[in-house]
């Protein structure tokens, strides 16, 4: 049966300087009660950002980022976007949120879990602060209804 989308939809991509191919991971707590069709799931893994789980969602919708680190080292992520969104950061026991936060932090082994609402189509650059060699971009493109 071919997938039909009934309401217009954005299309999260995330290319990276590198490229590796990945596959879905099962979810574990940090997932839990979030819908799978408005997630984007991003493993920091060699001081590189890789998909390893990305849907389309709904624009209005609210979008999750999930971060997960890796690595042995913490990793930034931030963009010249994030002051003007209005963010709700949770991860190991701390939350935030608000407009104006300038970047995020994650420790080795850690998750944030970025909630946020998407409100149109557009770009968002972003970096890892701490390592200048990890970049990436979101895409946001709305795609019509077929």
């Amino acid at each position: 049966m071919p997938f039909r989308v009934r309401l217009p939809s954005i299309i999260i991509g995330l290319l990276l300087s590198v490229f590796y191919p990945s596959a879905h991971q099962p979810g574990d707590g940090a997932l839990a009660g979030i819908p799978d069709e408005q997630r984007l799931e991003v493993l920091i893994r060699n001081y590189d950002f890789e998909v390893v789980h990305r849907s389309p969602v709904t624009l209005g919708g609210d979008t999750v980022i999930i971060l997960r680190n890796h690595d042995i080292v913490r990793h930034g992520f931030t963009s010249p976007a994030l002051p003007q969104l209005f963010l709700r950061v949770d991860g190991e026991g701390i939350g935030s949120y608000g407009k104006g936060t300038e970047g995020l932090y994650i420790d080795p082994g850690k998750t944030l879990v970025i909630r946020l609402v998407v409100e149109h189509s557009g770009r968002l650059v972003f970096h890892c602060d701490l390592h200048p060699e990890m970049k990436g971009e979101l895409f946001l493109l709305d795609i019509p209804a077929a």
